[in-house]
């Protein structure tokens, strides 16, 4: 392995940068994205977006939209954001998450291919965008696919890198289509996910659900796989939520196979449900009738206890012990 070091003459003047930028963003952030974050901390964090453009080589719009990749990754904070430290509210009253707002699109006019050719020597970043795509499809795009790319670039609002998210998670599952990959990159604009961070917690969830799927098909012996959100959801909420155990999950089946005839999402659930208000979570429990309790100790019991306190001697008190 080769080793490199710094010129002594280059150390002089320096400045620093996160390790999280190689570490996350060096794969996915484009050229120019990185060219402006190292512009911005060679000048102290001030942005003068003429002056950027000037210096990285591109235009002001691109330099403005590639500053904002590094804002809405939680890198850089503008300068009247106050970061402060203080002490979380008490559980019980702990804010609840807000959802994700939809995000409204425009209706799906394609632009032509001269469009594409003008962006594409325009705006390095979406230039960077199609070879990349290109290369993780792993053949050359045809004009409707590079069509596609910049409806979703340009006018549904998909940063660079959250495409390209999609076409890994595409390539992954074995679907090179570019209509499949644009009904899923629709979908995540649908939902609000334009960012790295909020593209990650998604992946993430699919994933449990996948696995959570496969859980409850293998514990219930069933056949016939399971399929759509709702289905992948719920599992997700039995198997990574509420943590069914799988002879508990298996008896709720089989109940729900006696009523219904057959699995049913709904009515699974709703046996869980009612089981978990009722804090059964083993088998054992439900042949009881609830959560098991625990009995009084005895008077002997007791005594026990308290003799066991009053001879309590601490470990660092005992010999030999420092």
């Amino acid at each position: 392995m080769a080793e490199y070091r710094w010129k002594p003459s280059q150390m002089k003047r320096v400045f620093v940068l996160p390790k999280d930028i190689v570490d996350r963003h060096l794969r996915l952030a484009g050229s120019v994205q990185l060219k402006v974050l190292l512009w911005v901390s060679r000048n102290g964090g001030e942005f003068d977006v003429d002056a950027c453009a000037k210096a990285v080589g591109v235009c002001a719009p691109d330099c403005q939209d590639a500053l904002q990749y590094w804002v809405a990754a939680g890198v850089l904070l503008p300068s009247n954001d106050e970061v402060t430290v203080s002490t979380p509210p008490p559980v019980d009253e702990q804010p609840k998450p807000v959802p994700a707002q939809p995000v409204v699109r425009p209706a799906a006019v394609k632009p032509q291919m001269t469009e594409v050719v003008k962006k594409q020597k325009k705006c390095p970043d979406f230039a960077y965008l199609l070879e990349a795509v290109s290369a993780r499809l792993g053949r050359p795009l045809a004009n409707g696919d590079a069509e596609t790319m910049l409806y979703l670039y340009e006018t549904a609002g998909l940063p660079a890198e959250v495409i390209l998210m999609v076409v890994g998670y595409a390539a992954q599952t074995n679907r090179f289509n570019m209509r499949y990959i644009e009904k899923v990159a629709l979908d995540w604009a649908d939902k609000g996910i334009m960012t790295m961070a909020a593209a990650e917690e998604h992946l993430c969830l699919l994933e449990r659900c996948q696995d959570a799927i496969k859980k409850v098909q293998t514990v219930c012996g069933l056949t016939r796989p399971l399929s759509g959100e709702f289905a992948e959801r719920t599992a997700e909420k039995w198997i990574y939520q509420w943590k069914v155990e799988d002879a508990l999950l298996l008896e709720a089946y089989n109940i729900c196979v006696e009523k219904t005839g057959g699995f049913q999402t709904k009515y699974v659930d709703k046996v869980l449900e009612n089981w978990r208000m009722q804090e059964i979570t083993t088998p054992e429990q439900l042949q009881s009738g609830g959560k098991n309790k625990k009995k009084a100790p005895s008077s002997e019991e007791n005594q026990e206890y308290e003799t066991m306190v009053e001879n309590y001697i601490p470990v660092y008190k005992k010999k030999g012990k420092r």
